[in-house]
């Protein structure tokens, strides 16, 4: 082998080395999640989970470790405005815990810690349960309900007891600017009422104009269809009804909801409050995960 031949062989090997580590790592690289405007995604690499940009994947943050059975939740939901991040995992039979993180930078995430054990305390500091069924080590399960639009307020439920089959339910906030969590007078009529219906965030904010809300409610009102479509298109064909029942009792429930929250404001407010109803839930309605939820 002359000179030229094997300064060749040196400058295509790391070449060839190189583009193998890149095409291992994106093979390795799992999506867990990706923001509803596309701008952010969670990728999984082993232990390890990042948040990452779309637009420059070199601006990355690690998410911090979790404990328990994952060092990693299953399901995320971001803030609109993409500062703040919660993710659910399991945590055994009948628990389900929630974990809140607070992008500072775009390498640096905080976790709020201790976030499940903090709502379930302040759940029942502030009314919407008696007992905290997570200390006490029986049924204790999280749910995203929606963030706000301004992504000052996040809405969890808890349901709870000491059999699956007679379990409490109720709401709680968490106000992202004051760090604490909170119930307010719609949340304490929700929490008092039987009816199904479903739930949104009280925005911390004005309101937008109606012109406003009613652009976003169209503009969500498409990517719930394009959503729902996509969904339909992934399932087995012997569950599809039970997608288009699903979607059937989400609209009555949501309507319900519509209803018994505008009950609480005065008629000048009422059609704002529709519409910024209408807005929070579809907004949760297309980040609901995994695709077989949208059975439920």
């Amino acid at each position: 082998m002359n000179r030229n031949d094997l300064a060749t062989v040196l400058l295509v090997v790391p070449l060839v080395v190189g583009f193998w580590i890149c095409i291992t790592a994106e093979q390795k690289a799992e999506v867990l999640y990706t923001s509803p405007s596309g701008a952010v995604r969670i990728e999984r690499d082993g232990e390890n989970a990042w948040l990452i940009s779309t637009k420059d994947p070199t601006q990355r943050a690690k998410m911090p470790s979790l404990e328990g059975i994952s060092p990693v939740d299953d399901e995320y939901h971001s803030s609109p405005n993409e500062e703040w991040i919660f993710g659910l995992r399991h945590g055994g039979s009948c628990l389900r815990d929630g974990d809140l993180f607070h992008r500072l930078a775009s390498d640096k995430i905080d976790m709020f810690e201790s976030f499940n054990e903090a709502g379930w305390k302040n759940a029942v500091k502030l009314g919407p349960f008696k007992r905290d069924f997570s200390a006490e080590g029986f049924c204790a399960i999280t749910e995203f309900v929606s963030w706000s639009f301004d992504s000052a307020r996040l809405l969890i439920e808890l349901r709870g007891g000491e059999d699956k089959r007679d379990m409490h339910e109720g709401y709680i906030y968490f106000n992202t600017r004051t760090k604490k969590f909170e119930v307010t007078d719609y949340l304490r009529k929700l929490n008092k009422t039987k009816a199904n219906v479903l739930a949104c965030a009280e925005p911390v904010d004005p309101l937008p104009s109606e012109a406003e809300l009613k652009t976003r409610f169209d503009t969500l009102d498409r990517r719930l269809n394009t959503r729902y479509a996509e969904v339909l298109g992934k399932t087995d064909k012997e569950r599809v009804a039970n997608v288009r029942e699903a979607q059937r009792n989400w609209i009555k429930h949501r309507d319900e909801g519509a209803k018994f929250y505008v009950s609480l404001f005065p008629a000048a407010e009422k059609e704002l409050r529709r519409l910024q109803f209408l807005c929070d839930v579809t907004a949760a309605r297309i980040d609901t995960q995994p695709d077989e939820a949208w059975e439920l």
